[in-house]
């Protein structure tokens, strides 16, 4: 069976693979001997043949996940790579292989291409073209994409009423405000919100004083502050800012998420004003707060687009390999920041 996911919101995504798992992990694969990650971005033929074919003492059935295939750049592997799903005839064997491709999304009845530099969305080559047409016929094939502000607004109170709590709609703007159409800040966001609310173990409806209170500058000025350290070659104290983070509990995962969107964003600004764009613009276009904006642009100043790029791709990698268990989180992050 082959499940082809797509789009680029990655916290939706993220969820429906979470719970594919679960459910694998509950009905065929108790011990979790039988499910693999793979970095499409790397990953090689061979590796997918001996992941996917190679059988389990204690389950009948295998999970394989493939994430950012169209990231990978050796010749030729998207068209080989499309071949052998052809001629193993993946869509009807028992086991499952998941195809998740945040850099694909549909746009105005087109399929385009995003871009993690800052550059403008692209139509698919032709052999991407090629494999996600074959993708989007299998039987199993959703698109996960960015919410409407509407969608968000409806998102944010049904995760707060989840939580046993409520939400004022002036709060929920102010919380869009604060951490525009990021899931994963507004999720993190979200818990902090319902806990403060709390009394005993009543929750009280979250208000717009609160959105201030907790949800103030505070989170993005941790990052500011850690960005501006490494922009400025102040290792020493980047890495304090990290363990006071630690101490604080941060989770890993939502700090990889902070300091992805904060090097994005940081990107995407540098690209839009080295091609002369107003910062005005250019914040509301992508959805920042203008506090965003303007500190990011200042810290734009301090790396290199290559630079970005690179911390971009490595903050990516270390996501896999965190996930894949090949390297401690903490530690993988203290050698990549380490390299600036």
């Amino acid at each position: 069976m082959i499940i082809f996911f797509y789009g680029d919101n990655n916290f939706k995504a993220k969820q429906k693979i979470g719970e594919l798992k679960k459910k694998f992990f509950q009905e065929v694969d108790p011990n979790e001997h039988s499910f693999n990650i793979l970095d499409g971005a790397t990953t090689n033929l061979t590796e997918i043949g001996q992941t996917i074919n190679t059988g389990s003492l204690f389950t009948k059935k295998r999970l394989t996940l493939i994430e950012n295939i169209l990231s990978n750049k050796k010749p030729s592997f998207l068209e080989e790579f499309l071949e052998y799903l052809q001629k193993n005839n993946l869509e009807k064997s028992d086991d499952i292989l998941v195809i998740y491709e945040p850099k694909i999304k549909s746009q105005k009845d087109k399929i385009m291409k995003t871009s993690l530099n800052g550059e403008k969305d692209s139509a698919l080559a032709v052999k991407e073209k090629k494999l996600f047409e074959f993708l989007s016929q299998q039987k199993f094939v959703q698109e996960f994409k960015s919410l409407a502000p509407s969608e968000l607004s409806t998102w944010i109170k049904s995760e707060v009423e989840k939580r046993g709590s409520s939400i004022k709609p002036g709060a929920i703007q102010e919380l869009i405000k604060h951490s525009g159409n990021d899931l994963w800040s507004l999720n993190n966001e979200i818990d902090k919100l319902v806990n403060y609310k709390r009394v005993g173990d009543i929750p009280t409806e979250i208000e717009n004083l609160d959105i201030e209170k907790i949800c103030s500058q505070a989170t993005d000025d941790n990052i500011f502050a850690l960005t501006d350290a490494l922009g400025s070659k102040n290792r020493a104290l980047a890495f304090k800012i990290l363990e006071d983070q630690y101490r604080l509990d941060a989770a890993d995962e939502y700090l990889l998420a902070m300091l992805l969107r904060q090097f994005k964003i940081i990107l995407q600004l540098k690209v839009a004003l080295n091609n002369g764009e107003n910062l005005n613009r250019i914040g509301p276009s992508l959805g920042l707060h203008p506090y965003v904006a303007q500190k990011s642009a200042t810290q734009a100043q301090y790396f290199s687009l290559e630079q970005l790029k690179e911390l971009i791709s490595g903050l990516t990698h270390l996501d896999y390999l965190n996930k894949t268990g090949q390297t401690d989180f903490r530690t993988g992050l203290n050698l990549l920041l380490a390299k600036i």
